[in-house]
Order: structure tokens, then sequence, then C-alpha cells
């Protein structure tokens, strides 16, 4: 961030002790809301989250893991969790196979019959043996299928779900499940991406692992569609290689590479996720979100915007105070019922940052904004300036972070973790935010600026696709309920 932006910050730190303090406790239509979910035994993160459409209920579906504190049995869980657009708990489980296991997305059916969840068997033994996992759950919460897909004999790690709009008629059809993750085998050598495309039933239409020049390691942490409708259904994937942030296309229908880019942003980078943006206004194209730093500083926001065609750069930005560590993790756009006088197709960015706020000199916080897509500038018309989610108050150091993020059309949902004190001492919970007011400047919000620095182009990027499999059938896990929880009004932005 430039100077005025620093002082904007320090200047926080008197309004959020002492104007919120004086208006505690805001209610939920003020702050919109927050919900964590927890057991005090247990630490309760999200991951992944998708909006409930068809399914009765509406509101949204978050996936993640739960993981025992210190002193229990290191055996983590696949947690899905519902709540409906107010807020109220509908259910929460956990699924155990007796081994470690997390998710890491989710999405919805269009024919009602529930989600499709993808996730990984945490590595055990020795050489490791993973497993990267997709399943469907039925609208309460059943597990219908469970099944892995590729390799296991090395260290999955799972990223991330969509379900296909596009798809040839033939061979590839609209409502196919498309996965990506990372694999690293026990044998050595570097991370490879696995991307596998199924139909909507778990049956297998291609699976590849997807392999960078020269030995470096490769990241896949985000995938999209280029375009709806495409010619080639092509697929595009958002992550990393070496240091460098990094997409690669591929032809969606027989996971054939097409082009690649790298960028190498300060010198360390890498992108979290990836969301399409064109539309009928909108130039068509994709946009990445991550973050970059050199060798000694702090992180700071990293955004980049490409054509649909050849992988060509439009605009790349970073910013960040020089006092805070920043990231984006995740991203979506809106529509234009989403936010009051928010046209549609803006980035909704959500990600994380640590940085002198409140009376916290390295408050742990969670943030969101919009973003005008293609020249990435800050969305700012009508008063819209962002806004930061974090512990407030003396002596309070929890921490809050954001790990997805989704929009329903007329609102929105971003999930993370929080380590603040607003259940007695349990450890970590799970944790839900909605964005739906109309305009979301807070007390403590702080408003994006100009970048300070526009980045040096990109560079080819080539990756060699390998056939990988096969899927396998496992048992579907049973589910147990998760009964604590609690909503929060004087903890928050």
């Amino acid at each position: 961030m430039n100077a005025t932006a620093k002082h904007s910050l320090s200047s926080l730190v008197f309004a959020c002790t002492t104007v919120l303090a004086a208006t505690m406790p805001m209610t939920a239509e003020a702050l919109s809301w927050e919900r964590f979910s927890g057991l005090p035994t247990q630490r309760e993160q999200h991951r992944g989250v998708a909006a409930v459409q068809v399914c009765t209920g509406a509101g949204h579906i978050a996936v993640g893991a739960q993981t025992p504190t210190a002193g229990a049995p290191p055996n983590t869980n696949f947690l899905i969790e519902r709540l409906d657009p107010n807020g109220n708990f509908g259910w929460r489980y956990t699924y155990d196979s007796g081994r470690p296991e997390q998710l890491a997305e989710v999405v919805e059916y269009t024919d009602g019959t529930g989600f499709a969840v993808v996730g990984t068997i945490d590595p055990t033994g020795s050489p490791a043996v993973s497993a990267l996992t997709l399943s469907k759950i039925d609208c309460n919460g059943n597990m219908l299928w469970h099944r892995t897909l590729g390799p296991t004999t090395g260290v999955n790690v799972a990223w991330d779900l969509i379900r296909a709009n596009t798809g040839n008629g033939v061979t590839t059809f609209a409502g196919d499940l498309i996965v990506v993750g990372e694999f690293t085998p026990s044998t050595g050598g570097p991370t490879v991406v696995r991307v596998a495309r199924l139909r909507n039933t778990g049956a297998l239409i291609w699976m590849n692992h997807y392999v960078a020049a020269g030995g470096l390691s490769l990241k896949g942490r985000g995938i999209a569609e280029v375009d709806t409708p495409s010619i080639t259904d092509d697929l595009v994937v958002g992550g990393g290689v070496g240091n460098n942030g990094s997409i690669f296309q591929i032809n969606g229908d027989t996971g054939a590479f097409i082009c690649g880019s790298q960028l190498p942003g300060l010198g360390i980078s890498q992108f979290n996720d990836i969301t399409r943006h064109g539309n009928a206004v909108i130039a068509p194209g994709f946009t990445v979100v991550g973050e970059t730093r050199n060798a000694t500083s702090t992180g700071q926001i990293f955004v980049a915007s490409y054509r649909s065609t050849t992988c060509a750069l439009q605009r790349q930005v970073h910013w960040g105070a020089t006092t805070a560590d920043e990231s984006a993790q995740a991203v979506t756009t809106v529509r234009a019922t989403t936010f009051t006088g928010v046209p549609d197709g803006q980035l909704l960015i959500v990600g994380n940052m640590k940085g002198p706020f409140s009376t916290n000199p390295g408050s742990t916080d969670a943030w969101s904004h919009l973003m005008v897509p293609i020249n990435l500038t800050p969305f700012t018309t009508g008063g819209y300036t962002g806004q930061r989610y974090g512990t407030q108050g003396a002596g309070l150091a929890g921490i809050e972070t954001a790990a997805g993020v989704i929009e329903t059309g007329t609102d929105a949902y971003f999930v993370g973790a929080s380590t603040s004190a607003w259940a007695g001492a349990d450890p970590q919970h799970a944790y839900t935010a909605r964005i739906s007011f109309n305009n979301m400047k807070t007390l403590c919000s702080v408003p994006w600026t100009a970048p300070a620095t526009f980045l040096t182009p990109n560079t080819a990027l080539t990756v060699t696709p390998t056939a990988v499999g096969p899927v396998s059938q496992l048992n579907p896990l049973t589910r147990t309920p998760l009964t604590t929880h609690g909503y929060c009004c004087a903890i928050g932005p």
C-alpha cells in the first residue's frame, strides 16, 4: 500500500478501540453475521464452501477437518456443515475411516441429489501412503459413495473441485466433476499436479499427472473453466512452479496441454485460487489470486488477469502494507444481485493479513474486498472499501483466517477458522462469516489502494501430461453429529 493507505491503517487503531467499544454489542444485522462451531477437545476448520441452490434450505455448505487437541489420537476427520441464510445451523457431521483425512472443497449437484466433496486420506507409514478422495453425500449428509483417485504411494493433497458447465456431449458432459490436487511420490522427485475428470456418478473419464520441466515442483491450487461455452471445454489450473506463480491451460475433453505462463512477482510467489470472469459485458478470461514476496519482505497480495487464449497476460498487480503480511486465498465473481450497486462479474476476494490492527501489534485477521476484473483496481463505487474480520479489544489476540468464498446471488459467505476466545478455552473453531450488507464498509475496514508496482512480464511454462489411474471404490463413511456451535456478535469485524 502507499503512504496514505499506511496512515489510514494506523488511524484505525484508535477507531476500532474507542468507537467500536462504545457501540458494542452490535446487532447481527449491522455486521451481517458470524458463526463458529466445534468441540472444546477438537480443532475445527473449514476449507471449502458452496452455495446451496437446489437442496431444501438454501444457505451454504462448508467442508474441512476436525483434529483432536494435544494428547488425543492424531486422527483428523472429514467435517461437513450446513447453515441456512440466517446463520441457523442445519446439521454438522464428522466422518471417520480410522485414518487421518480432511476435505478441501464441495460442489452441489444440480439434480437435487446432494453434493460432491474432494479430500485426502492423509499420509501414514513409511514410505508414505495417502489418497486423493472423491465422495458424494445427499442433502442430509449421508455418504452415498466414496472413492480414491490415482496413485497412493506418496503424499496426496486435495485442493479444488468444480462441476463442469461444458462438455462435448460425447465423452464429456455438463455436470462432470473436475478435481485438482498435488502428488509427491515416496520414491523422490518433484511434486506434480493431478487433474481428474469424472462423470457425476464418479466414473473416470480421464486423469493425468502434469509435470514441470527442469525437475521443478508444480502446484495446482485452483481450477476453472476458461469460458462458458467453450468449443474445446478448456480448463485452467492456477498454482505455482518453483518460486513463481503459474497457470496452465488444458483441453477439458482430453486433458491435453495447451499453454502455460509463470510469473516471478517479487521473487517468491504462488497463486491460491482462480476464477473465470467472462460475461456479456466483461471480456472473457480468468483471474488468479495469491501472494508474493522477496527473500526478506513480508507477503503482499498478488493478482493476475489472463485472456482465454494462448495464456496471454492482461495485467498483474501486488500491494500490501510494509508492516503487514498479506495474502489472497480465494476468489469468485459476483452477480448483479449479490451486492447493491455492484455490477455483474466483479471479483470478490478473501484472504489473510497479520499486522498492527486494533491494540494488537501482531493481529492475524481475515479480509474481504471487491475488485474490478481485468484492470485489477479496487471497486469503490458507492462506498465499497472492503472489510477486515478479527478480534477487537485490548488484550485479545485471536486468529481469524479465510480459506474459501462463495456468492449465492443474494449474498456471499467466506469460511475458515478462528482461535478467538468465543467459547472459553476451545483452541480452534470452524468459522463462517456472511457478507450481505449493502456496502462492505465497517469501522475497521482497510481500503485497497492502487498498486505501487506493476510487475514484470510473464514467461512461458510447459508441463507434460501423463495418464494415471485407477479409481478405487471404498465403503461410504458413517457420519457422527457435531453439536457444539455458537453465534458471535461481540467479536468480529
